[in-house]
């Protein structure tokens, strides 16, 4: 996955609109990593490879660059930084640390997770808009690419399969899904004709048709030949000797390897033990919670049976995609309207409800939050994913909505890219624990916001949030304590009411992403955690929507950061 080869790679790419005051040290890493991606871009010759460049010997040079950059970071005495240069330093040290695991643990050998991987972006391209003759010819410049740039990635692949760096077979059964709706017949069926079905005013007839005539002939002869190229590497290459293993703890150093992985998506230092640990306290915490719900609407069975009935009855699902996508857009607007009590500022880049893209949608997650640029001529969509619709329940669909859209990761991130005080770096960053974190603690925020009063709606609150304790109990089981995939399904199944075909792919997602799922819960309990700190600090002087301003002040952080910005915080309101 094209994330986890180089995180930093667009983080530095953009001229900062403002120039935030920062210490001499950090200005000179922030124009260190600038000049390294500019350089990066100019070894890779973008007019010639614009998709990149992703051999061996890049990620070596990379690796060195952020090498380098960090005995920079370590020889300073960062205990006499400003407080805003505290966190641009412990931010620095996030992203320098991820680079140099990624080729440390040789992750970037392992391009590819359960539902996407290294070409499925590709097909992001097809929502592209057209002003210029220029938009074009980059666009087809950028498709003309897409044979190198498969032939690099699947170069990686073969060494990571020669070391047991690769996906498990298991859960790949429908990964052909990713690529062979690229193989057609005809260029107009293709997702990346899409941008021409409408014509730019600014481009002449004649230049169109000639634009045309070349997108036609490049989609069928570079396109259609990349994917072509994907495919029989699966079949004949990949599928017959991919591991039949689940846990990276088979990697080579897998358990450090998972212990790396844990800290950096939760950005605490526990070990993955002690993760485990309190993800089996949560779930018997919440578990009391849902059996309070079968009290109230007496049901007259064992929590199984009551997950069961939910998975079965036909009141709680819709029977077209279009009623799913309309349910969830008034959800949408409900939650709009409740911003105002809760947020002091709010983003003003809108966001639209789309269905997931079909390319994506038979192995992707219930929903999920595709940002866009601010400079972009594109709002953020909230994804809501209509295939297999008996297999999106309405009762949990309040808390997708709030997590996803408002006043989740919409809010959050919209609002990230607007505060032009922070180094330009840090508005394209994204930390899970905070991000997911924020999402999770959002669903939690629709108790106050007047959502979770239908008690099926609620257990479908208790289920998205079990959903996330359950994490901490399944990711460190299948990655260190060599459970089976059976053994994930069944307790994630038992556990909550996600719908089976929702827990195959989650099971999936788990193995193929390790620690990542640790994120949600954790960043969720920190942020409950440093609220109920203020409130019992602050007593009448909190303000939640002065709480909520100061949560999202300063982009995507690490939790420890988030756990000094509210002492700080605390302490000068204690002062006046």
């Amino acid at each position: 996955m094209l994330l986890l080869l180089c995180a930093s790679c667009q983080v530095f790419s953009h001229a900062q609109s403002k120039a935030p005051v920062v210490s001499p040290l950090i200005d000179s890493l922030l124009a260190d990593m600038k000049r390294f991606q500019e350089s990066e871009s100019r070894s890779d010759s973008v007019a010639l490879h614009p998709l990149g460049s992703f051999k061996e010997a890049d990620f070596k040079r990379r690796y060195e660059f952020y090498k380098a950059e960090k005995q920079k970071l370590d020889a300073v005495n960062q205990t006499a930084f400003s407080f805003d240069d505290q966190i641009n330093a412990e931010l620095l040290n996030y992203i320098i640390e991820d680079e140099l695991s990624n080729y440390r643990f040789k992750a970037y050998l392992n391009p590819i997770l359960a539902d996407e991987g290294f070409h499925t972006g590709l097909a992001g391209m097809s929502g592209t808009v057209f002003t210029t003759k220029k938009d074009v010819e980059d666009y087809l410049r950028s498709l003309h690419d897409v044979p190198r740039f498969v032939d690099e990635n699947l170069a990686l692949m073969r060494e990571g399969l020669a070391l047991g760096i690769c996906q498990p077979r298991v859960i790949l059964n429908n990964y052909q899904n990713t690529y062979v709706q690229h193989i057609v017949a005809t260029p107009e069926k293709s997702v990346f004709w899409n941008p021409f079905n409408n014509k730019p005013y600014a481009i002449t007839d004649a230049d169109w048709e000639a634009l045309k005539l070349q997108a036609r002939k490049i989609i069928m002869e570079d396109v259609v030949k990349g994917y072509k190229s994907i495919q029989l590497f699966f079949d004949k290459e990949y599928l017959p000797k991919t591991r039949t293993t689940l846990g990276v703890s088979h990697f080579p150093d897998g358990l450090a390897y998972y212990q790396d992985r844990a800290n950096h998506y939760t950005t605490t230092t526990l070990s993955y033990e002690e993760i485990y640990q309190l993800g089996l306290k949560e779930v018997d915490r919440i578990q009391a919670e849902m059996m309070d719900v079968l009290k109230e609407v007496k049901f007259k069975g064992s929590l199984r049976q009551f997950i069961t009935f939910l998975r079965t009855d036909p009141r709680f699902y819709v029977t077209s995609g279009d009623q799913l996508l309309k349910e969830a857009s008034w959800i949408a607007k409900k939650s709009e309207a409740q911003l105002p009590a809760l947020f002091g500022k709010l983003p003003r880049q809108p966001f639209g409800v789309a269905a997931v893209p079909a390319y994506l949608a038979p192995t992707y997650t219930a929903g999920r939050y595709a940002g866009a640029s601010i400079k972009s001529k594109q709002p953020g969509y909230y994804w809501v994913n209509t295939y297999a619709l008996k297999s999106r329940p309405l009762y949990a669909l309040e808390a997708l909505t709030l997590h996803e859209a408002v006043p989740g990761h919409h809010l959050q991130g919209a609002l990230t890219q607007e505060l032009d005080y922070l180094p330009e770096f840090r508005r394209n960053l994204y930390v899970n624990a905070f991000g997911e974190g924020w999402g999770l603690y959002s669903e939690y925020l629709g108790t106050e916001m007047g959502f979770y009063k239908d008690p099926y709606s609620h257990f479908g609150k208790l289920t998205y949030e079990m959903w996330r304790a359950c994490r901490l109990v399944i990711d460190v089981a299948l990655h260190t304590k060599n459970w089976t995939r059976e053994q994930a399904v069944n307790y994630l199944a038992e556990h909550t009411a996600l719908s089976m075909h929702e827990v195959n792919t989650e099971i999936n997602r788990y193995i193929s992403w390790p620690g990542q799922a640790l994120a949600y819960k954790m960043g969720e309990l920190k942020i409950k955690e440093l609220r109920k700190r203020a409130e019992d600090q602050l007593k009448d002087k909190f303000d939640v929507r002065e709480f909520h301003d100061l949560i999202l002040s300063q982009g995507t952080v690490t939790l420890t950061i988030l756990d000094k910005m509210v002492d700080q915080y605390i302490s000068q309101k204690l002062k006046g």
